[in-house]
């Protein structure tokens, strides 16, 4: 059932892509660091979609990152608590 509805959404992305081209296919000038060239305006836009995709995905990637290592990290120490405060309580009822 997951599948067939991930394949309907797909479907329905690509279908809203094709008729974004078709409705946008006039040229523009687009003028960057060191030339000037014509696109079309579909292109220009998917293009500025997917960079700003790309750099969301490395910001949140890079920042899940970070939280993964620390939330490692804290694993790490709370186990190293919980083994001395076992000890402790042994060592606490020998004694």
């Amino acid at each position: 059932m997951k599948s067939f509805i991930f394949f309907i959404i797909i479907a329905c992305t690509l279908a809203l892509a094709a008729a974004f081209a078709a409705s946008n296919d006039q040229l523009v000038d687009f003028n960057y660091l060191i030339a000037l060239d014509s696109f079309k305006l579909s292109s220009l836009l998917i293009g500025a979609f997917v960079a700003g995709l790309i750099v969301a995905g490395t910001c949140m990637s890079l920042f899940v990152m970070k939280l993964k290592l620390s939330l490692a990290k804290l694993k790490r120490k709370s186990k190293r608590q919980v083994t001395e405060l076992e000890r402790l309580r042994i060592t606490e009822v020998k004694g």
